[in-house]
């Protein structure tokens, strides 16, 4: 329950991001920053399945239906906030991907889609690095700058044992 109120809240810390100018969304910016809220505190207040969140899920829907035919980010936001409360909180995976889609058909082009495009791009690479990650095959090879500045290269080590370890500085464990 924890996770997923953090889910939908971390959610709407990036949504201002994700919108484009106040002149070009309107005043959808500002509906949705409130239904957000609202949807917010319905979570909190323990409000997680879709007949609980039906006003909320209602209120998208007429959000929607009030900018219809408006095609920029403010709009793409407010279906794109109602798959993330699908995928997140409800738990209704067919839904949310279903809105999903129609996210990328009806507003194609918009820099929300266009980052949810190359997000979806670099987590296909990801996956596909460590789909080569498996013991006894040899280490997919890389450039990157050490903590000097000067370039490393795995293909430097060739023949050599080699032992790689990644870590995050914002990770505690990890910096210890």
């Amino acid at each position: 329950m924890k996770r997923k109120v953090l889910a939908i809240l971390f959610v709407a810390a990036l949504l201002p991001g994700c919108l484009a100018s106040a002149a070009e969304t309107g005043n959808v910016t500002n509906e949705l920053s409130t239904l957000v809220a609202k949807v917010n505190t319905d979570i909190q207040a323990g409000k997680t399945t879709e007949a609980a969140l039906a006003g909320d899920l209602k209120q998208f829907n007429d959000l929607l239906a009030e900018h219809k035919g408006e095609k920029n980010d403010g709009v793409a936001s407010v279906l794109y906030m109602e798959a993330t409360l699908y995928a997140q909180v409800i738990g209704d995976n067919a839904k949310a991907d279903a809105l999903m889609k129609q996210l990328k058909t009806d507003f194609q082009g918009t820099q929300l889609v266009n980052n949810l495009d190359k997000q979806e791009a670099r987590e296909a690479s990801a996956k596909a690095v460590q789909a080569g990650l498996v013991e006894g095959k040899q280490f997919p090879g890389f450039s990157e700058t050490d903590v000097m500045g000067k370039p490393l290269t795995l293909a430097n080590y060739k023949g050599k044992v080699v032992l790689i370890d990644f870590w995050a500085t914002w990770c505690p464990p990890c910096r210890a």
